[in-house]
């Protein structure tokens, strides 16, 4: 903040210096450090015009801003551009019948490796339409195709057949969350503080949910015009690399338009706004709230009569930790973006359901624990059962930790309990992540 400071003070009476000073603190995404030193000195100055000006241009900066402001004029045609090229991609590696594009004649390249592709293509479709930060991008991008080269490498350590498989589909999973944290190091450059990163999550679901959408309408425009062509006797026409091309290709230019779609480079994550789209879907996660309260009631109900299941029973145990990961984001994705935007009524209920949600899902979850715990001493260390037992006592303590501070937050300070839990678990879900994928491989390479 000395630096700004310093700079500051030097042009107080050159309004275009001070212009010229905001926009580079933009583009390196230093808004922060500005306002602080900018808000020090007219403490320090309030007489002084100029700094009185800005304060109160910052401070309604965010209802000012014109609907287009967070986009450049070449913001569609670069996010064309890299959809493309993350569907030409996609289909390159979608030949799933040469064993060349199989990793280890097990599981698909493509499987394996989308999400880091998609990665990449978003980070630099960001790079060229927002802020551009480029020592972090090239850290990023290294960092995705060294962890993605280390998860395919690194499995060779592996002997035994069973684990190696294990890793690869572990591998496949846990490369999902390695990208999605690559693009949230980027885009959180400079505004890391707890609601920035909720309004991070919350464009991520509302990516998902286009992308989603995106995937339904591609899958059915496939479906009627394969349907078409074999009524008119032309399915011929359809080769297996055209196929390749609308599925494959077409699934691969979703994700860059998802993101080019709902975020806006240039305004800063708090700034960001949110589609009917976006506000419909948070409206039905919360009313599903009531149902899943009862789903997981009826659990806890029936765990006495067939209290051993989940302790022989593989599947249960895996419905067990799925329910769980449906818990936490159900809880997340019923967070408001903004304190204030829920009357104090609804407010009100909303609490009382997470809090009831949430201990009932504890409960479940130290349930499940136990029986993934046991099944571990009875038959040994597995990949699976590793990355299951950690997965469990991240989500554990997350709901203790959740339901702590809720109910010492009150009806009141309930919103900002969960903006700062689930900001603080953001790198903890990316750092388990990394450390499977970085461990598993030493743990079980003398398998035998």
């Amino acid at each position: 903040m000395m630096g700004y400071t310093d700079e500051l003070l030097e042009h107080l009476q050159n309004p275009e210096a001070l212009e010229r000073i905001y926009r580079r603190a933009l583009q390196r995404g230093e808004e922060k450090p500005f306002r602080e030193a900018l808000e020090s000195l007219f403490a320090q100055y309030p007489q002084n015009l100029l700094l009185a000006a800005w304060h109160y241009r910052l401070a309604e900066e965010v209802a000012t801003l014109p609907p287009m402001a967070g986009r450049l004029p070449r913001h569609w045609p670069w996010a064309v551009v890299f959809a493309l090229l993350n569907g030409l991609a996609f289909w390159w590696l979608s030949n799933f019948s040469e064993p060349a594009w199989l990793a280890r004649q097990y599981i698909s390249f493509l499987v394996l490796y989308w999400a880091p592709i998609a990665a990449t293509c978003i980070l630099l479709f960001l790079f060229l339409t927002g802020s551009q930060f480029p020592r972090r991008l090239s850290v990023l991008l290294g960092a995705l195709v060294l962890v993605g080269a280390y998860t395919y490498f690194a499995d060779f350590l592996i002997q035994q057949e069973v684990f190696w498989k294990q890793y690869l589909v572990l591998g496949s999973i846990h490369l999902i969350p390695m990208a999605w944290a690559s693009v949230a190091l980027y885009v959180l450059k400079g505004q890391a503080d707890g609601r920035s990163r909720v309004a991070f999550l919350a464009k991520s679901l509302e990516a998902v949910i286009l992308g989603g959408l995106s995937g339904a309408v591609l899958g059915i425009f496939t479906g009627v015009t394969l349907a078409l062509f074999s009524t008119l006797n032309l399915h011929y026409m359809f080769t297996e690399q055209l196929l390749r091309v609308l599925v494959f290709g077409g699934a691969g230019c979703i994700p860059v338009l998802a993101v080019a779609a709902v975020y806006e480079p240039l305004r800063r994550l708090r700034e960001q706004t949110f589609a009917a789209l976006f506000r419909i879907t948070t409206l039905l996660l919360r009313i599903f709230l009531l149902p899943s309260i009862l789903i997981l009631l009826t659990y806890v109900v029936l765990i006495p009569f067939h209290f051993m299941e989940p302790f022989y029973n593989r599947g249960a145990l895996i419905a067990y930790n799925g329910m769980l990961f449906a818990v936490v984001a159900l809880l997340l994705w019923t967070t408001p973006v903004e304190e204030g935007q829920l009357s104090p009524r609804v407010g009100r209920w909303l609490h009382r359901g997470r809090l009831v949600l949430a201990a009932l899902a504890e409960v479940i979850s130290l349930y499940a624990l136990a029986a993934i715990l046991f099944r571990t001493w009875w038959d040994g260390f597995t990949p699976n059962r590793i990355t299951v037992i950690g997965w469990n006592l991240i989500n554990i303590a997350l709901l203790g930790i959740l339901l702590i501070r809720e109910r010492k937050g009150g009806d009141e300070g309930w919103v900002s309990a969960a903006h700062r839990t689930f900001a603080q678990a953001m790198p903890v879900y990316a750092a388990w992540s990394l450390l499977l994928l970085l461990a598993l491989p030493l743990v079980f390479a003398r398998s035998l």
